[in-house]
């Protein structure tokens, strides 16, 4: 006679007790040992799932955000220590004395402000982390995302070298204005990523910027979007060289800085400004009713945050340069960077032909999201 099953309570297991004829040993119960190990397993799933992620989520958009901010937090980090005189308060690198890793009572304010700003590297670092992770398994459908967010963590150690050599150099304003830009393509790759992901992650978004967009107008707005670009580019470049040129060194000691004539590269500094401005004006012009709403917001969004610039900068150069509206120039430099990274990013995705790879429904379970392996 078939025995009948018997499952005990509490049990992951089915023994028989059988009605007749010989005893048969039942299954032996999982030991605490093995029931570890399986909790142990099924922890690090979990984990694994919440950091490395199969599809474009609200966080994967939200380490994106936390790398724009970051990156864009650094420009207002290093602009303080060069206004308050803090440039060399650390007088070495890569520890801040020969004796010490930290700055010391001894180095006073300034020695805390510019160890304060080297301590802002693994506040990026971490993030960067965090956002590559965010998308390693989605490296073979978004390999964008992937490139983005690898190139965005191996900036900050050339950051943090040219930083130190930035200290070498007594402050040389070169290479301060190489280390500044190299926050400017951080911030403008970043916005763009966010860009990117919010259009994977956010449905509305995703239908407002769909591609295939403004056929006819295709070759303007991306000329108009090329265009833009360079101009930002050669307007944050020359304001390095004003920067060099003015008062604020970085430090209170003797600091080299250019020989420009302090009107004229003030003046060659405004001149891409007109144009940047004349540009967008010019485009929202020809664009109205034209080109899709997401690309003229964007665009309107860069003229208003340029003229607010235009009207900083021309404060500070009849006023002395004084230091608040020199961070408020700053700032201004880090959201102007931001805010053509997106209109550009706008402008080639709704122009173009091909169609972003398309995300698994929600609530769908992936091949990525059966396996135990979170780097899979």
């Amino acid at each position: 006679m078939r025995p009948e099953p018997l499952v005990r309570p509490g049990r992951e297991y089915v023994s028989y007790a059988p009605t007749d004829g010989p005893s048969t040993p039942a299954p032996q119960a999982p030991d605490a040992e093995q029931d570890s190990t399986g909790g142990s397993r099924n922890w690090r799933s979990s984990l694994g799932a919440f950091f490395f992620r199969t599809r474009a989520d609200g966080w994967v958009l939200f380490t994106a955000w936390a790398s724009l901010v970051a990156n864009s937090l650094l420009i207002l980090t290093g602009g303080l220590v060069r206004l308050t005189g803090s440039g060399l308060g650390c007088p070495t690198w890569p520890r801040c004395t020969d004796e010490s890793w930290t700055s010391t009572a001894e180095m006073g304010l300034h020695g805390a402000i510019e160890f304060g700003n080297r301590l802002l590297t693994f506040v990026l670092a971490v993030v960067a982390v965090a956002a590559f992770l965010a998308v390693l398994r989605l490296r073979r459908r978004r390999p964008d995302f992937f490139a983005l967010t690898l190139i965005l963590g191996l900036g900050i150690p050339l950051q943090a070298v040219v930083g130190g050599i930035t200290v070498h150099t007594g402050l040389n304003p070169w290479v301060v204005g190489i280390h500044f830009m190299i926050s400017a393509v951080m911030i403008f790759l970043a916005a763009t990523y966010v860009n990117r992901v919010r259009r994977a992650a956010l449905p509305a978004v995703a239908e407002r910027e769909a591609p295939g967009q403004a056929a006819r107008s295709r070759a303007l707005i991306r000329c108009s979007a090329v265009l833009m670009a360079v101009l930002a580019a050669v307007t944050v470049y020359l304001g390095t060289l004003v920067t060099g040129t003015g008062p604020h060194s970085g430090d209170a000691g003797e600091v080299v800085r250019h020989t420009f004539d302090a009107v004229s590269i003030t003046r060659a500094h405004a001149l891409p400004v007109y144009a940047l401005v004349a540009l967008v004006a010019l485009s929202l012009i020809v664009g109205g009713g034209r080109w899709p709403r997401s690309v003229w917001r964007a665009y309107a969004v860069v003229g208003a945050v340029i003229v607010g610039q235009a009207l900083i900068g021309f404060y500070q150069y009849f006023n002395g340069v004084p230091i608040v509206a020199v961070t408020l120039h700053l700032v201004g430099s880090a959201v102007m960077v931001a805010t053509v990274a997106f209109a550009v990013e706008k402008a080639f995705a709704v122009t173009s032909a091909k169609n972003a790879p398309a995300e698994p429904p929600r609530g769908s379970a992936t091949p990525a999201e059966r396996t135990t392996d979170p780097a899979r």
